[in-house]
């Protein structure tokens, strides 16, 4: 056995704080090493307590190592999933947006209301109550498997046509969500309407709704009627099945639908309703791309063609007196609640 001890640690009432340190064998050494510490009471508290707060400060340490690691991973995570759905020059997309916006809204100053009307009465009839999404409109999509629309916003259209890519998602609409909520705390509302209508397609190669009113009518868009904003707005789902120019008796149709849904929403009466379907559309003559035709006018006047117009105003005429006789029954009841009874009196 070996034994290793410093020479001035010979005094057996002095007890070092390192170890004694002993071999076995002779091939190989095993060292075993023994503390034998004693300490006052005292000394052992203090001892006790230094080494709490040293492993208290490390866990803490420890801790904060784990939290900032954990945000910095998910947040890698998030730029990961986004970078596959929002398109690369982002930053520079969404500062054109904001400008545009503002671009926008001094183009259609001058803008006829039917046209802001028709296109939240037909696209967002809660556009002026949420905060970019519609949540009675997702809870709809959602239950009927987005059989009757997406529930998409007016703000999540813009959102998606202008910064983000053409995939059908999950990831995708909640990026379009929060990137539409994001949109409107930075604008108002006129401004996003303004820019969704001055974007979109038209159909027939037409981006905004000033060259859409002069393709399609040959006027300025502050000169469009009660029935060509709604034949315009009637468009904006599919412009190229819906154009007049290709189907007209579709876009007639249509046309019927967003004055229904300006009824609906209380941003038209029935009678001017009923108006603005009876009177004919002013289309101009125009050569679309594939397939020319010159619709609306006089001189292609055909039997078929006019006997399914008649047939959808008068579709539109029993939808008026059927909204008419609910209208008035419901004004009937409530004006039966306000009168007391005379068991009341």
């Amino acid at each position: 056995m070996i034994h290793v001890r410093p020479k001035h640690f010979s005094d057996p009432t002095f007890f070092s704080p390192f170890p004694t340190i002993s071999g076995k064998g002779t091939r190989s050494l095993s060292f075993t090493s023994t503390i034998n510490y004693k300490l006052p009471l005292n000394t052992k508290y203090q001892l006790s307590s230094s080494f709490q707060r040293h492993y208290s400060l490390n866990r803490n340490s420890t801790f904060s190592q784990y939290l900032f690691l954990s945000a910095f991973s998910i947040s890698l995570l998030i730029l990961r999933l986004t970078s596959t759905v929002i398109l690369p020059d982002f930053s520079h997309r969404w500062r054109q947006l904001i400008a545009f916006s503002s671009q926008a809204e001094a183009e259609l100053v001058d803008a006829p209301d039917y046209l802001f009307d028709a296109s939240v009465a037909y696209e967002d009839r809660r556009f002026f109550s949420h905060f970019g999404v519609d949540a009675i409109g997702v809870a709809r999509a959602v239950l009927s498997l987005s059989a009757r629309g997406g529930g998409s916003t007016i703000t999540q259209q813009l959102v998606k046509n202008t910064l983000l890519k053409n995939e059908r998602t999950f990831l995708r609409k909640f990026v379009e969500m929060v990137l539409a909520v994001a949109l409107e705390r930075r604008i108002s509302k006129l401004r996003i309407l303004s820019a969704y209508l001055c974007k979109i397609y038209w159909g027939h190669g037409i981006y905004g709704i000033n060259s859409a009113s002069k393709f399609y009518f040959g006027k300025h868009q502050f000169r469009l009627t009660l029935g060509e904003c709604a034949l315009l707005v009637g468009m904006i789902p599919a412009p190229e099945v819906r154009s007049p120019f290709r189907d007209y008796i579709r876009g007639k149709t249509f046309q019927a639908r967003v004055l229904k849904r300006m009824v609906d929403g209380r941003f038209l009466d029935v009678e001017a309703a009923l108006s603005a379907m009876r009177k004919s559309d002013s289309l101009k003559s125009v050569k679309a791309p594939e397939n020319p035709t010159k619709l609306g006018l006089k001189d292609s006047w055909e039997w078929e063609r006019e006997s399914s117009i008649w047939e959808v105003r008068e579709e539109m005429e029993k939808w008026a007196m059927s909204f008419t006789a609910k209208e008035f029954e419901r004004t009937s009841d409530l004006m039966a609640k306000q009168i007391p009874s005379k068991k009341d009196a």
